[in-house]
């Protein structure tokens, strides 16, 4: 796990590829100093984390690369079960950002549900095409154990497939 995308490029470059500008991270919702870059940091104990508003999402903008995704992977943060573990959502992919394709669905799923629970998920119908954002958006509340409650947290991310350079003009 977490040797795939993500990994090849931060060795390559040696260092968080947010903070080099190999990749841009973004997101709509961060709690505290919990940045969504931190999900690429393999080697340090820093993690993601939403804010407590529902419909959070993390945008990865590979610039002038492109990935065909085949499958991910996810670790949860060490926190108990029934914590701020991530429970439903979707991954999608664009190459304007205005037009999403959902790749992959989860709704109530327990296997990020305690502490460095980790997993790799399988596009089942994967895409031929390449593309530039890949989105990791809340759809739902989260396991956190006081019911009504939409914080979520990840330690890593990575992505698995073919990587590609686009034009620079893209």
């Amino acid at each position: 796990e977490f040797f795939g995308i993500m990994r090849y490029l931060t060795n390559k470059t040696g260092k968080n590829i947010h903070f080099n500008k190999t990749i841009e991270i973004k997101s709509n919702s961060v709690y505290w100093n919990n940045y969504p870059m931190n999900l690429v940091d393999y080697l340090s104990e820093n993690f993601y984390q939403s804010l407590d508003v529902g419909a959070a999402f993390v945008c990865f903008d590979f610039k002038d690369k492109a990935i065909q995704m085949t499958s991910y992977a996810l670790q949860s943060l060490n926190r108990s079960e029934n914590g701020v573990h991530l429970k439903s959502w979707v991954i999608e992919v664009s190459n304007d950002k205005e037009n999403w394709i959902e790749i992959d669905r989860h709704q109530n799923d327990p296997r990020l549900n305690g502490p460095n629970f980790k997993s790799v998920f399988i596009i089942n119908n994967p895409l031929t095409d390449f593309y530039r954002y890949i989105r990791l958006r809340q759809i739902g509340q989260s396991w956190y154990e006081c019911s009504n409650h939409y914080y979520f947290a990840i330690q890593y991310i990575e992505f698995y497939g073919k990587l590609k350079e686009t034009n620079k003009s893209d």
